[in-house]
């Protein structure tokens, strides 16, 4: 239907268009359920999900209980994430432990009575710590002190005591050859201790502290550690997130691990240490052999090599030469880069280490115990972050200790500085600082997952290669992209669309493209502690290669939202690939590319050749419309964290005005521009009111809503504004910047669109849809254009508008409308690159190839029904850049 003169509210447009495309209040029923990456967990699992909800259809309490495939109703704890504007869930987070065997692929969540029985968590805190008892294991928690874990027990047998947190830091002193270091150690302070959870089914428990120096008292690197029990598991897994807040020119980080004392009590030959090394095969030796040259009683020795207890030294057939063989102290596992790992071990801390395997990659887990219990420690992302290690040390000791390297301390130190020491500038690089002090790392942040498992006796290779297995890829229960899409969360997105020609050629695109860049991260080798999960921004076809040394043009760092195509990409499809590339970039870019501390705190660093490298520090690089995806998706209590983090993230625009260097002062506090830098907040602000109700953040929205629709121009007045963090108002300045794409396209489309759905400010409907209409009418705004008129096309009912969104989607510089993605990469010639990979001719441009992604994805719901079955000749080019 068209609408009425003098437009209604954008709250009608949205509802309108949600029922429209399938958005519908259906009643509440169970909701289906699969396994992400196609079948369930083959080992024992605790999974936590989110799930989204119609609004209106679940009210505040609701309870439920999780189905099996064969009727099987299952204990599942539950809590709210999100609310409607009504008060209604719009999602819920959800926990199950283990999964009953045979549970097929087919899960199904129903809203009704919980499911009672089955194991149960208990979870006690008092003045001391907290107390947790899955049931199998038990662990005492700490509230103060410098442990993390003081005792993890099963079967009675105490297998891990005094888990700390470490820390070296190297001290530089002197120049070239004369350089002199030093290595100071540093232990975990733990300053708070919060149980998040307390069962029936999980418990979460969050740690936080610094690492504080064993000799001279500093304290830094703030860290949060967050562990998670599940009722009726034997394993606890690990969080760990810490900041760096040192000087980046002379705080050289040496190591960075978590450790673990593990009691031994049998003999040394009793005593047995493992390490998975590639995939399939895992280094399992005892602490002493019991044989020499020639076995005596073979059966034995395979008996001993298999982890089963032999006799004790006294009671060995040959005693006498058993006790003259070597034991061996120490071992360690270093993957030293994505493509290489070397195995050590030695006898003791005086005598060399010697090469016992190699090999490319490494999950990355290891154990040491006895017979009667011990320890496994895995490490997620082992390889894809190296430099990583594993170490076991004090083996023929009373005590073991293992140790996760998060940072290898066989590796180089950890070196944050800038990549130069004189500025290149904007026109020279595209790099966007002036001053090299915004070059700075103190600030930002890195999560590493890692899980910890009890066993009562010594595990098997097999079970340690799926437990590897396991821990590298976590279990993930999901919805169908149907369910999502019908559910109205995440404003306007399509299912995938192959009613015709044009539709089928558009989808293969968008799949090829995936596919370039997924295949780019390992052809690229795009890995390392600090980069993996990021991809690069443009691409030099002379060279063959990513700009990765040239200034503004290296790391995207979420630069014009490539996050969005990835989390939509999902939604749309439900490949588990994608969910896993999308996870990695959240996880790297909300944490590496953000500040959490600092002079910048709630600010992000655009694209750089270091992630933190840019002298442009922006709220569209934190801002939590990156995040929210993977928290409703997984529940992850961190990324809930940085949600939070940002929520005020506005106040940091007055300590780094955006437009500092075009506008002149006025007597607000600093300026905002409509897009990134408001809308980006005002993301921020809606992600807050939905996650916790309170309507203050809804209040501050709206207040900056009408500001912009009373402008003079509405949005079309200007791109920047006066702006003042504490009232939220936005005031109106005579120098003016052209209302570029800036507005959209880096978030601020979904942005407008999602808050469209949720806000009545009739003033900024009619605002938005003018500025819309006047990009449909132009052929302004390339990046987000076509989505912009396909919004115009829906809002008025408009076939015109439609097909004119359409031809925007088809338009090129050179009016040719070719493919933007080109059907077959071509592969470099061998001798132009070191290893071989491929790469596509034409617009290697990441930021506008995930803008034409989301166009797609945008328009095939916005103006779907003129989809055109022919592709139309380009009716205007529209400009390449504001």
């Amino acid at each position: 239907m068209r609408l009425p003169a003098g437009l209604p509210r954008i709250v009608a447009l949205a509802g309108a268009l949600l029922l429209a495309s399938g958005h519908t209040a259906a009643a509440v029923g169970p909701v289906a359920l699969h396994w992400l990456d196609g079948a369930p967990p083959a080992q024992p699992a605790g999974v936590s999900w989110g799930v989204p909800w119609p609004r209106g259809t679940l009210q505040k309490g609701q309870d439920f209980a999780l189905q099996a495939a064969d009727g099987r109703a299952l204990p599942v704890q539950t809590w709210p994430l999100a609310y409607w504007p009504d008060g209604s869930i719009k999602w819920s987070g959800h926990a199950v432990a283990g999964i009953p065997a045979p549970p097929g692929n087919a899960l199904s969540l129903v809203p009704t009575a919980p499911v009672t029985g089955g194991a149960v968590l208990h979870a006690v805190q008092d003045a001391t710590g907290i107390a947790i008892d899955t049931g199998v294991i038990q662990c005492r928690i700490p509230s103060s002190g410098s442990s993390i874990i003081s005792g993890l027990t099963i079967g009675g047998r105490t297998v891990a005591q005094d888990g700390q947190l470490v820390a070296l830091r190297e001290d530089r002193s002197g120049e070239g050859d004369a350089v002199v270091t030093k290595v100071e150690r540093f232990t975990s302070a733990v300053r708070a201790v919060t149980l998040e959870q307390a069962g029936p089914v999980r418990a979460v428990v969050k740690i936080e502290g610094v690492h504080q120096a064993e000799t001279s008292g500093r304290a830094w690197l703030p860290f949060t550690l967050r562990l998670y029990f599940y009722a009726g598991l034997d394993s606890v897994r690990l969080v760990h997130s810490f900041v760096f807040d040192g000087d980046q020119e002379k705080d050289f980080i040496r190591g960075l691990g978590v450790r673990f004392n593990v009691p031994l009590k049998d003999e040394l030959q009793n005593r047995h240490v493992s390490l998975v090394g590639e995939d399939t095969g895992v280094l399992a030796e005892p602490v002493r052999l019991i044989t020499g040259r020639e076995p005596r009683d073979t059966s034995l020795y395979a008996k001993q090599l298999a982890g089963q207890r032999v006799p004790d030294l006294k009671d060995l057939p040959d005693k006498a030469m058993a006790a003259q063989l070597a034991a061996w102290d120490a071992f360690k596992l270093v993957q030293g880069s994505a493509d290489a790992f070397t195995i050590q071990k030695r006898t003791n801390p005086r005598s060399a280490w010697i090469n016992a395997a190699a090999g490319r990659r490494s999950p990355g887990l290891a154990f040491v115990g006895d017979t009667t219990g011990g320890l496994a420690l895995g490490l997620r992302n082992f390889w894809q972050m190296a430099p990583r290690e594993l170490e076991i040390e004090k083996a023929t000791t009373d005590t073991a200790e293992l140790t996760a390297w998060l940072w290898s301390p066989d590796a180089p130190a950890m070196d944050m500085r800038h990549y130069d020491v004189v500025v290149h500038g904007l026109q020279a690089s595209y790099e966007d600082i002036d001053d090299l002090s915004y070059s700075t790392a103190t600030g930002v942040a890195r999560t590493n997952e890692l899980t910890l498992r009890a066993f009562a006796a010594v595990p098997d290779n097999a079970r340690l290669v799926a437990l590897a297995a396991a821990d590298g890829t976590p279990a993930h229960l999901v919805c169908a992209p149907e369910y999502y899409h019908g559910a109205g969360v995440f404003g306007y997105w399509s299912l995938p669309n192959r009613a015709n020609p044009v539709a089928r050629g558009l989808e293969d695109q968008l799949d090829r493209m995936f596919a370039f860049y997924h295949g780019q991260v390992e052809e690229r080798r795009w890995y390392g502690f600090w980069d993996y999960g990021d991809v690069m921004h443009t691409y030099d076809p002379l060279r063959h290669m990513w700009k990765y040394d040239v200034g503004g043009y290296a790391w995207m760092n979420s630069e014009e939202a490539p996050d969005l195509w990835l989390w939509y990409s999902f939604l749309r499809t439900g490949r588990a690939d994608i969910f896993h590339m999308a996870e990695a970039m959240t996880r790297k870019t909300q944490e590496v590319n953000v500040y959490h501390l600092g002079r910048f705190a709630g600010l992000g660093s655009r694209h750089n050749v270091r992630a933190w490298g840019d002298g442009s520090k922006e709220v569209r690089i934190s801002q939590a419309m990156l995040k929210r995806f993977y928290y409703y998706l997984t529940t992850d209590e961190r990324t809930g964290d940085l949600m939070h983090e940002v929520v005020n993230a506005d106040y940091a625009l007055v300590e780094v005005d955006p437009l500092r260097k075009i506008l002149k002062p006025t007597q607000y506090p600093t300026h905002a521009r409509s897009g990134p830098d408001w809308l980006a907040c005002a993301g921020n602000w809606m992600t807050e009111w939905e996650r916790t109700g309170d309507t203050k953040w809804r209040d501050k929205i709206v207040t900056g809503l009408k500001d912009l629709a009373a402008m003079p121009g509405g949005l079309r007045t200007s791109l920047s504004f006066a702006y003042d963090p504490k009232t939220g108002h936005l005031y109106d300045v005579p120098e003016k910047q052209k209302t570029g794409q800036f507005v959209m396209i880096f978030g601020g489309a979904e942005t407008a669109f999602e808050l469209g759905t949720l806000v009545d400010v009739p003033g900024w409907s009619k605002a938005w849809l003018d500025l819309c209409e006047e990009w449909a009418r132009t052929g302004a705004g390339d990046m987000a254009g076509p989505r912009a008129a396909g919004f115009a096309a829906f809002a008025k009912n408009d076939p015109a508008l439609g097909r004119r969104a359409w031809e925007l989607m088809f338009a090129r510089g050179d009016g040719t409308g070719r493919e933007r993605f080109p059907a077959t990469p071509l592969s470099v010639p061998p001798a132009d690159l070191p290893v071989p990979a491929e790469e596509v001719l034409g617009d290697m441009a990441t930021g506008h190839l995930s803008q034409w992604a989301l166009n797609i994805i945008g328009t095939l719901e916005l103006a779907g029904r003129w989809l055109p079955t022919e592709v139309p000749a380009p009716a205007s080019s529209p400009a390449r850049r504001p």
